[in-house]
């Protein structure tokens, strides 16, 4: 998460007054250009641009001043290394993280002609996230600097009927971003009034678990039970190791207490063989009294 600088706060139409960071989540194919835009959203080099792994970063720190404080979620390509139902659960445990909601997915499309798999994406989307997930949705183009001339309005107009339906189901509406040109922040100003005024629409709400199809809902539930019980096989285990220790811990000094009298008599022992070793050497050697012996009782031999 960091803070869009603009020289003075955005403001959406409704005058709705956002008290928390907007959240975010990147949606789209491999390659649309979701970690160059959320750079280009953060302000500064967060995400990876070529994500050729599974991974999805989350980044959350609050902007200050007249910044707008958001948090964003990058995500890898639905379809990327033919592990699209791996992606999704990791996806899914991601937007998690974001609870009690993301304010907006951004669904991240190249300028051009929408491929089979945008389309594929789309569904994907919806069967995992639900119909209301487009309440929730502003379109974001990439590569504007392809327009050559045109506006992006111009190529939406130009565009099949199926990608104009699709863009008239997402609440947001959709703008364009140049990440050539990231220090241009007006982009991400015209993509911040559009989240701001989407969840003005949406009364201030954000997109939560209800949401979800009854089919999914399911499965988090699961997942978030078997999420649950590992916690708690791991704090049971942590309780175990750590009662191990103060047993192990209490032993040691029962041991070490026990040694105590040992050692005293040990200690007792040698002196007292060393009185007694004393005591004999004394009763053996007394210099002063063979002197004495001698001067009392001469000699016969001289006599």
């Amino acid at each position: 998460t960091g803070g869009v600088t603009r020289s003075s706060p955005v403001k959406c139409f409704l005058s709705f007054e956002f008290t928390e960071p907007l959240r975010i989540v990147l949606l789209g194919k491999s390659g649309a250009g979701k970690s160059s835009s959320g750079n280009t959203i953060l302000g500064r080099h967060e995400f990876k641009s070529d994500m050729r792994v599974v991974r999805v970063t989350l980044h959350c720190e609050k902007g200050d001043g007249t910044d707008v404080p958001v948090s964003v979620i990058d995500t890898p390509g639905f379809f990327e290394l033919d592990r699209k139902e791996e992606i999704m659960r990791e996806i899914l445990k991601r937007v998690k993280l974001q609870e009690p909601g993301p304010h907006a997915f951004v669904f991240v499309v190249p300028v051009g002609r929408m491929t089979q798999e945008d389309r594929d994406t789309q569904t994907l989307i919806e069967a995992k996230f639900g119909p209301r997930v487009w309440d929730h949705t502003v379109v974001l183009f990439t590569h504007g600097d392809r327009l050559e001339g045109k506006t992006i309005r111009d190529v939406v107009a130009e565009s099949d009927d199926k990608f104009r339906n699709f863009i008239r189901k997402c609440s947001g509406g959709f703008c364009v971003f140049n990440n050539n040109k990231p220090e241009e922040q007006t982009q991400v100003t015209r993509l911040i009034e559009k989240i701001q005024t989407l969840v003005a629409l949406n009364g201030g709400g954000h997109y939560h678990n209800d949401l979800y199809p009854e089919e999914e809902r399911k499965i988090r539930k699961r997942q978030e039970a078997i999420l649950a019980e590992r916690d708690d096989e791991i704090r049971r285990k942590e309780r175990e190791l750590e009662e191990h220790h103060k047993d192990k811990e209490l032993e040691m000094k029962k041991r070490a207490l026990k040694r105590i009298p040992d050692n005293w008599n040990i200690l007792i022992r040698t002196l007292c063989v060393l009185v007694i070793v004393i005591a004999i050497i004394l009763c053996f050697y007394h210099p002063e009294e063979e002197s004495t012996s001698n001067a009392e009782f001469p000699n016969p031999d001289a006599l």
